[in-house]
């Protein structure tokens, strides 16, 4: 095989489908490779490792068409800090040389045969918009469980719609709720996919927020996503997923509505005598919220925060990361806290203005935690 291309598109196609390509870990060595098929004026790089695939289509000038397997992530790194220019890569007797300007590398083939066949995608069932799903897939990736304590809530629940899609995401102690408006394009709606919640994040990120992303489930249990030239599918997560959307409270003592960034702001002051993980108090009155940290000994942090109140005041704790979180996820002026006495679900919404209606496409429920004495 032997094709010339441009180093920097070749370094970019090469960084993406590398993302899927095993380490050192790899349960097969194939699987650490980077598989790479030239034809008809184009050049084709595949990494799989059996969760994940990426695929990249790329132009390129084809002397000799064939087919080989090359270290993935060493293949990735050389061809990402070759000099800008053209770029030959030529593969004979169990190596592959890479060359542009005065730089030349060689390195060892992997026995293609070894390499696993990849899933099919799944058909096509709708187009989504890749910088609002890209914002919200990371938010819930945030919001997921960490490890495997429960496995299924380690994943993001995506449901599609004939209209939107939405995202459900948990860690026990609050739940998560985006919905994004989307063109249906597929028959056999609604359609839900666990995915493993922070590969996803990964995996949109790499197709690039800025490019509509074409949506395929079903196949062998898989997700794909598609953007251009690139394609990326995701193995599932066990479908069952609990119904939290019945654990989002309806009754309230009060709510409070405020400037997201004054509270956000407010948050992050106090917390540097804390940590990310401190109960933060609100004390909700009137016309402000107070908001307090403490550290060790006597170190304190207190800040106000304008607000309306409609309801009782009361004071309430929230873990300062779980707050922050929830805040970062609105993309409103304002957000509204409901909340109860206690250690009762609170519920966060967004509205556009300070007396105006709380939207519905974002719901974030929040257990606080204890009083300190």
């Amino acid at each position: 095989m032997r094709i010339v291309s441009d180093t920097t598109l070749l370094g970019r196609a090469a960084g993406f489908a590398a993302r899927h390509a095993a380490g050192n870990t790899a349960p097969i060595p194939a699987l650490s490779g980077l598989r790479i098929s030239a034809a008809d004026d184009a050049v084709r790089l595949t990494g799989y490792d059996y969760e994940a695939s990426s695929t990249v289509r790329l132009e390129a000038e084809v002397d000799e068409p064939g087919e080989l397997l090359v270290p993935g992530r060493v293949f990735a790194e050389i061809a990402q800090a070759l000099p800008t220019g053209p770029v030959s890569v030529h593969s004979r007797a169990g190596v592959v040389e890479i060359s542009a300007g005065t730089s030349e590398f060689t390195l060892p083939t992997l026995p293609l045969a070894d390499y696993p066949e990849l899933p099919s995608p799944p058909d096509p069932i709708g187009v989504l918009d890749g910088a609002a799903f890209g914002k919200a897939v990371t938010q819930m990736s945030r919001i997921a469980i960490r490890g495997d304590v429960v496995p299924v809530l380690s994943g993001t629940l995506l449901e599609f719609g004939e209209e939107s899609v939405t995202l459900t995401s948990s860690d026990r102690f609050r739940v998560a709720i985006h919905q994004l408006p989307w063109k249906a394009t597929g028959a056999g709606l609604p359609v839900r996919a666990v995915v493993p919640a922070r590969l996803l994040a990964d995996t949109v990120k790499g197709l690039g927020a800025a490019q509509p992303l074409t949506v395929g489930v079903g196949g062998d249990s898989l997700l794909s996503l598609g953007s251009d030239e690139r394609l990326t599918t995701l193995r599932l997560l066990d479908d069952t997923y609990p119904a939290l959307r019945s654990k989002v409270p309806s009754a309230f003592v009060g709510t409070v509505t405020f400037a997201v960034e004054d509270l956000r702001a407010a948050v992050r002051r106090v917390c540097i005598v804390a940590d990310r993980y401190a109960a933060v108090m609100l004390t909700i009155e009137a016309d402000e919220v107070v908001v307090g940290a403490a550290g060790d000994v006597d170190t304190r942090g207190r800040e106000r925060v304008p607000c309306r109140l409609e309801g009782d005041g009361a004071t309430v704790a929230f873990n300062a990361g779980y707050l922050l979180d929830g805040l970062d996820g609105l993309d409103t002026t304002f957000a509204r806290l409901s909340f109860n006495e206690g250690i009762r679900a609170a519920l966060l919404t967004g509205c556009e203005e300070l007396d105006g209606e709380p939207r519905p496409d974002v719901l974030y429920v929040a257990m606080p935690r204890r009083l300190p004495n």
